[in-house]
């Protein structure tokens, strides 16, 4: 054997194989999926990371305390409103009276009332059972609801256009709740677990809205009163019996409200479960033909 044909077989022995095997590819494609995972959940974690629950509690304990007076307020100014609108169109005097007693209960029966219908609205989450939701499909949600929302949020805001404005913020509050909802889901009475069986997972995502809706609604209800409140009186500068109206409902929402969501969800807890029962009869029919087999 010549030196030249030495040499190069000594150099090809020496030369690494430059081909990636398919170990080193999957550890690649590993090694960055590994990192677009961590941007999404540290861009998700922005909003998620932190007690919205603990938070949200405060927040309801603030409400419930200042809630009381708000509705004394509108009460007192839609009664002397509707005074003095029936003073001036000259209403006879039985209607006067009928006002004046028909705001004042309804005012009295919604100052003490209206913090223990939020409560009791609020027990549903804070004191009944949590349902169960898979970890993956809340995770999902989180992703596409979140990020997408707030792709979306920029595109309408790149439009440069009052609609779609007001698009973009709507979509960028469904974000952020979206993001705080799936990441802390104790706030809304659901748990990252793996359900039973199909029926129990498919009533816990029928019932995620209106558990949703429960678990905001002392917030709701204290920025809609609010807001009833103050257009109720720039209304009684310009018509004042219909700033008496805003300023009535205003008043008597905290506590009809709540009220009426109290009974729309037993409504439909109660329809869900008959349709449990419902779909469980073929299953606890086979499980009696099964245990009258066996005791043959």
């Amino acid at each position: 054997m010549s030196e030249e044909t030495t040499n190069t077989a000594a150099e090809t022995a020496e030369t690494p194989n430059c081909k990636p095997n398919a170990a080193q590819i999957q550890g690649l494609i590993a090694c960055y999926n590994g990192k677009v995972d961590g941007f999404i959940e540290k861009m998700l974690g922005i909003v998620g990371n932190h007690p919205w629950n603990a938070w949200l509690a405060k927040l309801n304990g603030w409400i419930g305390t200042f809630l009381p007076a708000v509705i004394a307020v509108s009460g007192a100014l839609a009664l002397i409103a509707g005074i003095v609108s029936a003073i001036r169109y000259e209403l006879p005097f039985s209607f006067v009276l009928i006002i004046v007693g028909s705001v004042l209960v309804g005012t009295l029966f919604s100052i003490h009332l209206a913090p223990k219908a939020l409560s009791l609205t609020r027990s549903f989450i804070e004191k009944g059972e949590a349902d169960a939701i898979r970890p993956e499909l809340l995770y999902i949600n989180k992703v596409f609801l979140g990020l997408g929302g707030l792709v979306l949020a920029i595109f309408l805001i790149l439009q440069f256009n009052s609609d779609a404005f007001i698009g973009a913020i709507v979509s960028l509050a469904v974000a952020v709740l979206a993001i705080i909802v799936f990441s802390c889901p104790a706030i809304v009475g659901v748990k990252a677990d793996y359900p039973s069986n199909g029926v129990e997972e498919a009533i816990a995502i029928l019932l995620f809205p209106i558990k949703f809706l429960l678990a905001l609604l002392t917030l709701i209800v204290g920025i809609a009163t609010v807001a009833l409140f103050v257009v109720g009186v720039v209304k009684l500068f310009d018509n004042g019996l219909e700033g008496a109206t805003y300023l009535l409902v205003a008043a008597l929402m905290p506590f009809i409200l709540p009220l009426a969501v109290y009974f729309i969800y037993l409504c439909t807890a109660f329809l869900l479960d008959f349709y449990r029962a419902l779909v469980s009869i073929p299953r606890k029919l086979d499980d009696v033909r099964k245990t009258l087999e066996q005791s043959r």
